[in-house]
């Protein structure tokens, strides 16, 4: 009987930290883009929208392949970080060049699903680029939470392993 009041418990309390994640992803805008896709074009862009971008360092590259060939969602991004996704022209798009859409990621959150077609009005294609922008501190995954989950789930089977013996 105690054995399955230990697995229910900690059957629920899987359940509870798995429907308490969620991937948050903030749309902050977008700008007609212009001239070079380059990464620094990119980070100066984002600038220019209004984000201090003193010490980012450019933690992501769909050029390189890091986020897949086609890109697909989900994407592994590092928490806190921003993404300037170009978009292609696509039809009824209003600009040559297509769009740049600046998102943040929140909520410490490593997986995010972003739009995979551009929300207009300059551009309403497919993804072109993705690049990702770490804020200082944030370019280092956090081993905190890594270790309390370790060493949580060890507990765990130590405790199930002394009341599976009895």
């Amino acid at each position: 009987m105690k054995l399955s009041k230990y697995l229910l418990a900690i059957a629920a309390l899987t359940v509870a930290l798995t429907i308490s994640a969620k991937a948050d992803l903030i749309d902050l805008g977008g700008v007609p883009k212009t001239g070079s896709n380059s990464p620094a074009a990119n980070l100066a862009a984002l600038q220019a929208f209004g984000v201090d971008t003193t010490g980012f360092v450019l933690c992501g590259n769909s050029d390189n392949g890091e986020f897949g060939n086609p890109i697909t969602n989900p994407i592994s991004v590092m928490a806190g970080a921003f993404l300037v996704v170009h978009y292609g022209t696509g039809n009824g798009g209003s600009n040559p060049g297509g769009q740049l859409e600046f998102f943040q990621v929140v909520n410490g959150e490593t997986s995010v699903d972003v739009p995979l077609f551009g929300p207009g009005p300059f551009g309403v294609g497919g993804i072109s680029s993705i690049r990702e922008f770490c804020p200082p501190g944030t370019n280092v995954p956090d081993s905190g939470t890594t270790a309390l989950l370790l060493g949580s789930a060890l507990t765990g089977l130590g405790v199930v392993r002394r009341y599976i013996k009895r």
